[in-house]
């Protein structure tokens, strides 16, 4: 017969393993957030597909995209028409073939959670991703995935989860998963390494 302090001590173990593992992940987290944020300015090509249950095949785009810290975002869209967003906490500008169009992000709150997921990877703000999602950790450091799932109902109606893998701080894979199936690939590259070739 297994006596009752020796069951006490195994349902303590199993707590403290279930308490060790997230707190691991979640120093690993840290440790890439500081990563992220030690990189003030980043430039990268990428190239995007997009999978739309409307559309019978899929939509490519191929450009660069830059991040100067700690907030702005310019995605220089190369193909299949050229194109400027230029993106900062405030505001959207979008220039296409010098015609500029200014929107603000008080009015575009899913994009402005879309720009916030993205940036705060960049800009390593742990804070505001906690604030936007239920972070997931996996990986074998160097390499990393971030699964973000949207904390607020109004947005997850609309977008199921964000997935971010990469390497170090580099960021290889941004993934959006839509709630209707409809799903966004943007791989990055080394600038110029294959959009200009």
């Amino acid at each position: 017969m297994i006596s009752g302090s020796v069951i006490r001590s195994f349902v303590l173990l199993l707590i403290f393993a279930c308490f060790v593992v997230p707190t691991a992940r979640a120093a690993e987290v840290e440790k890439l957030m500081a990563a992220m944020a030690a990189v003030k300015h980043r430039v990268v090509s990428y190239k995007e597909e997009k999978q739309m249950e409307m559309l019978e095949e899929s939509l490519h785009s191929e450009g660069r995209l830059e991040y100067i810290a700690p907030d702005k975002l310019i995605r220089s869209v190369m193909k299949p028409v050229e194109m400027r967003y230029i993106i900062d906490s405030r505001q959207l500008i979008i220039d296409k073939g010098g015609k500029l169009q200014v929107r603000s992000l008080e009015n575009l709150p899913l994009v402005r959670v879309f720009v916030e997921s993205f940036r705060s990877v960049l800009a390593g703000d742990l804070d505001t991703l906690n604030k936007y999602y239920s972070i997931t950790f996996s990986g074998d450091p160097p390499a990393w995935k971030l699964i973000l799932q949207p904390k607020d109902k109004k947005l997850a109606v609309y977008v199921k989860k964000l997935e971010l893998s990469g390497t170090g701080d580099d960021i290889q894979l941004y993934v959006v998963e839509d709630s209707n199936g409809d799903l966004t690939r943007m791989q990055f590259y080394p600038f110029d390494s294959k959009v200009n070739e």
